[in-house]
């Protein structure tokens, strides 16, 4: 069985576009470092320079030097697919490889979310407390704490978001509550990417079904300032090639990434007890 007519190009464009529709947190993270991925492994640098001391000008300057504070973004995630298809040729001649698409992409979407979200959870911090909370005006006056320490970090206004597990989601959606439903929020693809609300506190309200958010079917909550978070990925390989220990062509492929909270009071969770 022949694999020579197989189409990689094709095959990573599918893979990427289904990949990055399923996700839900990663699409709002900065995403600037993907560029700099060839193989995995890498450790992409970021960076910054402390910020320069104001001072009181009285007819002389005194000149600081800045300080690199730069940080390192791992690529060190690689996950992969692979399966066997009877003729590798004839079925994506037929055009039947959407399919196969999809679930390779939703795979590997659930594993890179989760692994994000749990970068944040592990890095972040914990400025929304451990109180239980039953109700509307509980999950309100979180949200309400989660805004306050971001602002008192002086964390940018523009660019917040708050993922919401499905407990937490149901009590800010729940019984006396004054936001809109989740089907008025906007358009159908916004709520297939988990968009409850826009500007509520000024966050946009995202529902994530990642495991580690999950909170043992508690309510749990991360606020956070999207370009605080570096995540970067790649589909670095896709190929089809003939196996000799089974009747039919295998296709595989690999993704690499890596995620970094760049500035730990930019994301600020809550986890109920």
């Amino acid at each position: 069985m022949a694999v020579n007519n197989y189409i990689p190009a094709i095959w990573h464009a599918g893979i990427l576009e289904n990949l990055h529709n399923a996700q839900v947190v990663v699409p709002t993270l900065n995403t600037d470092y993907e560029g700099d991925i060839v193989n995995g492994g890498e450790k992409v640098k970021i960076t910054s320079f402390t910020q320069p001391t104001i001072k009181t000008y009285a007819g002389s300057i005194t000149r600081e030097g800045l300080t690199d504070a730069g940080q390192e973004l791992l690529i060190d995630q690689q996950k992969y697919f692979a399966f066997l298809v009877d003729d590798v040729d004839k079925v994506q001649a037929a055009g039947n490889f959407d399919a196969v698409q999809a679930d390779a992409a939703a795979g590997l979407a659930d594993v890179a979310e989760n692994f994000v979200i749990s970068e944040m959870l592990a890095s972040g911090t914990a400025g929304g407390g451990t109180a239980a909370i039953t109700d509307f005006a509980g999950a309100w006056a979180v949200l309400v704490r989660l805004r306050k320490v971001l602002n008192k970090a002086k964390i940018p206004t523009t660019g917040r978001s708050a993922a919401l597990n499905a407990e937490f989601a149901s009590l800010l959606f729940g019984p006396g509550s004054h936001l809109i439903k989740a089907n008025e929020a906007g358009t159908d693809d916004e709520l297939r990417r988990g968009v409850l609300a826009n500007d509520v506190l000024g966050f946009t309200l995202l529902e994530s079904q990642a495991s580690a958010l999950a909170n043992a079917d508690k309510p749990a909550a991360i606020g956070y300032h999207g370009r605080s978070v570096g995540y970067a990925d790649q589909i670095v390989k896709t190929r089809a090639q003939t196996v000799t220990d089974a009747f039919g062509d295998q296709v595989d492929g690999l993704h690499v990434y890596g995620s970094k909270v760049l500035r730990a009071t930019a994301v600020q969770t809550y986890i109920s007890a």
